[in-house]
């Protein structure tokens, strides 16, 4: 199995497949066709709007964060995330190995090191589809993944990853196709996780704690306001909860240039008053805390009543 088997057509939800004599464009029995980047990612945004080439994170952002997450900055939360659901996944189906969907993939970093951990906790081989709004983000999770010999080109891997631009709350996969969803610092889309998601299947959110950034966030802002965020699904959605757990530690930034990226990649960046950005401009180096939230839940089947 590769990542095609499991696409879907965003426009007319039919399956998506390589067209015949072609290794570079899917179709769908529509006739719907999208092709494959350079890079390796399949644009399955809905085409025909516009808006889609500002959409998501930009370039800079996306660079910023590839290499504050690159350089292991928040290990400890993918560590967690992959200890979480492993102990918590029931066996999958020998013949495929487990089927990962990251909700809000960003530039890929957090589905790659998740599934090469989730694949080390189980012994089983993940293939892994990491969805996001932003077209950079995907060029960027494909060309980390294939840095690292594990993009999804049909090889035998044991970890194979795919990084495709995609509206989260109408995702191009079928029905019941992943043993576990991700959702990493984004917006949830419960009710496309529910549909995605086989029964009995896994659902990781993470978010931040409420002391997250609290050393950055005092240098941009002449008041500091704490918040706490609990994702919790709507009634009536068919998740039963598996418990919270919380993760924090220390991350040291030792020049400006490490600062600037941290401040890029956050929401900070577009919404900061200019005294707290110049306030940040003179500082040299600094140590922040990384707290974020894991809650974890299992989609319930018809036979759990």
């Amino acid at each position: 199995m590769t990542f095609t088997d499991l696409l879907i057509c965003p426009l007319c939800g039919e399956k998506l497949g390589f067209a015949e004599g072609s290794s570079s464009v899917l179709r769908c029995p529509g006739g719907h066709s999208y092709d494959v980047s350079r890079a390796g990612y399949v644009n399955l945004l809905p085409p025909g709007k516009g808006r889609n080439a500002k959409t998501g994170d930009e370039r800079d952002m996306i660079r910023a964060r590839s290499a504050f997450l690159r350089r292991g900055c928040y290990d400890p939360i993918d560590r967690a995330a992959a200890e979480l659901l492993g102990d918590a996944l029931s066996t999958c189906d020998p013949a495929r190995g487990l089927i990962l969907c990251d909700m809000g993939a960003g530039e890929g970093t957090h589905t790659v090191r998740i599934s090469g951990l989730l694949c080390e906790k189980t012994g089983e081989p993940v293939l892994s589809l990491g969805f996001d709004a932003s077209k950079h983000g995907a060029e960027s999770g494909c060309r980390y993944a294939r840095s690292l010999s594990c993009f999804d080109d049909g090889g035998t891997s044991p970890v194979r990853v795919v990084c495709l631009p995609a509206n989260l709350f109408h995702l191009p996969v079928r029905d019941g196709c992943a043993d576990a969803a991700l959702s990493l610092f984004a917006p949830i889309a419960w009710e496309e996780t529910a549909r995605i998601l086989t029964p009995g299947g896994l659902f990781l959110a993470v978010s931040s704690g409420r002391e997250h950034l609290f050393e950055l966030r005092r240098i941009l802002y002449d008041e500091v306001r704490f918040t706490e965020f609990h994702p919790e699904p709507p009634e009536g959605s068919p998740f039963v909860s598996l418990g919270r757990t919380t993760v924090s530690f220390p991350v040291g930034l030792e020049n400006p240039e490490q600062i600037r990226e941290l401040f890029t990649m956050t929401p900070f960046f577009h919404r900061v008053p200019a005294s707290g950005r110049e306030r940040l401009e003179r500082t040299e180096r600094l140590t922040v805390t990384a707290q974020a939230e894991l809650s974890l839940w299992r989609k319930t089947s018809p036979e759990d009543g």
